[in-house]
Formats: C-alpha cells, structure tokens, sequence
C-alpha cells in the first residue's frame, strides 16, 4: 500500500482472473443444466412450484438489491449518515403484513403475473395499468443496475464501462434466456451468498488491516462527525427528514412485496403457502443484513479516508466512487478478484430477474391476452425472445445513463420516486381495494385512478416547475417533499375507489 494520490489500481493478478473464470463457468453450467428442464412456459416463468421457501427467499433477497447496494449505500452513508436507513427498517413490518395477509390471496388467485388478480377483480383495464407501470419503472431500474455496476468495475480496474455494460449484459441474458426461472434462483441463491460474504471480508479487513490506526481509531473518526447518526428530529415536511424516509419506506416495500412482479412471481415458484411465507420472512432476513453491513462499510471507509486522506485519489469525485476506489487501490493482490464476483453477482441476479419478470408480463398480459392461447412450444419460443429483446433495451439504456454525471444514489431514488408515484401511484391501492374490499369495483376504481393520476402529476409540475403557476396562483403549488406523494396518491385512490364503488355499486356478484 501506498501513500499517493495517484494510485494505480493494483493489477488483476491471476488468481483474480481464475475467480472470475471460475465463477463465469460455474453460472454458466448452473444455466445450461436447467435448460434441460425448460420444456413449457410455465416451468419458464415458475418452475411447476417446486422451490423451497428458503431458496426463493435468497432470489428475492438477491432480486431485490443490485449493484445499487455495492454503490449506493456506501455512498449514502460514506456522504452522509445513517438516516437514509430508516426505510429499510420499516421492512420487517412490511414483510409481516404481505405474509399474513396477501401471500395467501395470490396463491390461491394468480398463476404467473401478479396483474391476473386486478383483472378478476377490476377488468382488463386494470391489469394493463398495473403492468404498465411495473414495466415502466423496471425498465428505468434495469438501466441503473448495469450503469452502476460499469461505473464500479471502471473504479475498481479501468476497464471501459461500455464494454462492462454489453458483456455482462450479454452473459445474463445468455443463462436468463436457457435456464428460465428455475436457473435464475439458483444461481441467485449464490450470488446472494456472494454479496453477504463480500461484505462482511470487506469489513473486516477495513477494521483490522487496512492500515495501523485501529479499529478504534477508524470507528472513533466516523463517530466523531457523526456518521452513525440515524434519526434528526427535526419536521419539516419539504425537506428529506427522517418522517419522509420512513413514510416511503412503507409504501415503497408495500409495493415492492404485493405489487411487484420481480417479487411475486418469486412465490408463485414455491409449492405451497407455508413455503412462500417462509420465503418473505429469509428475504427480510437477509436484506437487514446487507443493508446493514454494506451502510457499514461507508461509515468505515469515511473514518478510514480521514485518517488518511492522501490514499483517496484525487479523481475520485462522488461518494459513489470511494467503495470501488478501496477496492481497486487497498484490497492486497488476488482478494479483489472475490470482491468482483460480488459485484457482478449483485447486478446479474437482478437482471436475471428483471428479464424472466419482463417476459412473464410481456407474455400474459398482453401478448396471449389479445392475440389468444399459444401452443406451448410457440409460448416458450415467445418468452425466451422477449428475454432477448428486453436484455438488449436495457443495455441500450445503461449505456445513455453511463454519461449521467450525477450520483447513482440521488439519481435511483428520485427516479423511482417519480415513475412510482406518478405512473404507480393508485397502484397499491388497487391491489388493498381487491383484497379488502369486496364491494369494491371498476365504476370506483376507475375514476379514483384518473383523479390519482391527475393531481399527483400536478403536484410533481408544480414542485420540480415543469407547470409554471402566475403568481396569483401560487397557493396551488405543492411545496411538500415529493417523497410524501407515493404514499398519498394511494390513500388518495383508496379512499376515493371505495367511496365511489359504494355508491356506484356493481350488481354483478364479485368474484
């Protein structure tokens, strides 16, 4: 180790490359070996129900983070603090909700996509809704996690970010495309590993080997400026308090386990209700894990840089950059090699995901729902294109965001925030109507989701500008922090879909 501004980043030696060729193989055969059984579109997108709980909970867990949790909490906690954290905390809460009360009505109602269900409850026009607002977001997501990952992989090694982005892209489309769901969670499963045994060495070694200064010393820095620090008491609803992250940290995990096909779709593979609620409950477990180690590690890496600020380079510019910085210029020779397959076992068990969920959709809503029943062969030809197709898009994307210069933290959650709200905002609340209100119906959900629409969308012009207001009209503008939105534009449309379908009742018998 070196004292420099001007580090070189330590050589890919070759036990860092037998890793990663160890590692290429070894998805790869996992890939190849469940090909075999992708004999119907069914087995495609579920595998017939035959994955244990605790299996599907690791592929959630692996599904519901990414390269983002390499980059994007170090950074968060590396720039600031630990308050960003409260979201997550509202998880376990969440998780026991969904899995009481929710996993039990999509076993017994849906088959493959999530979105059946506000079909038998609220017509066609629903389910094109929710599936257009899942796949809107998740294409934008899809983009971030490759963009992330390049940008930590050029950190770490120099490598060209586009050419990171196409290969990696290109080789989980590859086992995505033969071995179906099936593949995808196992494979997930040890890269879910993967990612928790990173970061845990990480830690260690930051602590207890990094340099002389202790663990005591390094940990006594962050505390110093309070890095730990995880709850300001101050309200103020236009600002980022903590009462906003906690508030969308409800509705976002809310989401992301009743509404999300990623997620769902992760239960219908297991073959029994007890086995999928066991898979909630190992998702949550482990997520508490990784948020909190890897938010660990941007503490340490804050108190580790202030004890010796002339190892940070100088080219490195945001937070997001300091984690693969330590990577590439601290990690002795042949450790970083594992530290990379973490990586890319963070970004490819998303993909892989993100790709078999696009195709799911993609399939059943709207392929075979208006273009009728395909043989089964001619089902499975279709699903494994739309793989293809929607590996490609997102690498097309991830290659326009690479040139954003902001930071990747920022630029995912106020993305997420603005998509979800805008274009999801009376999502959940079709999905609570559904399940908890049986006189619910499409005369009230219908119009609530409009009037969802309309005002959050006017709430967004106004806050960010996009609608200029004269100023005799300034009291229309929404000063509140537009996290506060995704969660009132579904009480919103809750609120308003019961109450119209109470007056406007359906005398048909509900479903």
């Amino acid at each position: 180790m070196t004292d420099g501004t001007d580090i070189a980043p330590n050589a890919i030696q070759f036990l860092d490359w037998a890793i990663l060729a160890l590692y290429a193989v070894a998805i790869a055969c996992l890939g190849l070996f469940f090909a075999r059984r992708q004999k119907s579109s069914d087995h495609y997108f579920t595998a017939s129900g035959r994955i244990p709980g605790w299996a599907s909970g690791l592929s959630l867990f692996a599904t519901l983070l990414s390269s983002f949790l390499f980059i994007g909490f170090p950074g968060q906690t590396y720039e600031r603090n630990w308050e960003v954290l409260m979201q997550q905390f509202m998880t376990p809460l969440v998780v026991l909700f969904v899995a009481m009360l929710i996993i039990p009505v999509f076993h017994r109602r849906i088959k493959i996509s999530v979105y059946e269900y506000l079909e038998q409850r609220f017509g066609y026009g629903a389910r094109v809704y929710g599936t257009l607002a899942f796949l809107a977001e998740h294409f934008f997501k899809m983009g971030v996690v490759l963009t992330a990952m390049s940008l930590a992989i050029y950190t770490i090694t120099g490598w060209n970010q586009d050419a990171v982005i196409i290969g990696l892209g290109i080789f989980t489309i590859s086992y995505t495309f033969f071995g179906g769901i099936e593949g995808v969670i196992w494979t997930d499963v040890a890269q879910g590993l993967l990612m928790l045994a990173a970061s845990i060495f990480v830690i260690f070694f930051i602590l207890f080997f990094a340099s002389n200064d202790g663990a005591s010393a390094i940990l006594g820095a962050a505390i110093e400026d309070e890095k730990f620090k995880l709850i300001d008491p101050e309200f103020d609803m236009s600002k980022k308090s903590v009462y906003v992250i906690i508030w969308m940290g409800v509705f976002h995990f809310l989401l992301r386990y009743t509404t999300d096909q990623t997620m769902v779709q992760r239960y219908m593979t297991a073959p029994s209700v007890r086995e999928a609620r066991k898979s909630a409950f190992v998702s949550i477990g482990a997520c508490m894990i990784a948020w909190i180690t890897f938010s660990l590690i941007g503490t340490l890496l804050y108190g580790f840089y202030k004890l010796n600020p002339a190892r940070l380079g100088a080219n490195v510019e945001r937070a997001d950059q300091v984690f693969p910085w330590f990577i590439g210029h601290e990690l002795p020779g042949g450790f970083t090699g594992l530290i990379l397959v973490g990586l890319l076992a963070a970004s490819m068990s998303t993909l892989s995901s993100e790709f078999n969920s696009f195709s799911a959709c993609l399939t059943t809503d709207f392929y075979e729902r208006l273009a009728g029943k395909l043989e089964n062969k001619g089902r499975l030809l279709l699903s494994k294109c739309i793989v293809l197709g929607t590996g490609v898009s997102a690498i097309a994307l991830a290659l326009l965001l690479s040139r954003h210069g902001g930071g990747i933290m920022l630029l995912v959650l106020n993305a997420w925030a603005t998509i979800g709200a805008i274009l999801g905002g009376g999502i959940l609340a079709a999905f609570f109507l559904g399940i908890f209100c049986p006189a619910a119906n499409k005369r009230g959900l219908y119009p609530a989701l409009i009037v969802g629409f309309t005002l959050t969308l006017w709430c967004y012009g106004t806050a960010h500008e996009w609608i200029m207001l004269p100023e005799s009209l300034s009291f229309l503008k929404y000063t509140w922090h537009t996290w506060w939105l995704i969660g009132f534009s579904n009480i919103l449309v809750f609120v308003l879909g019961y109450g119209l379908s109470r007056i406007f009742p359906d005398r048909k018998e509900m479903i």
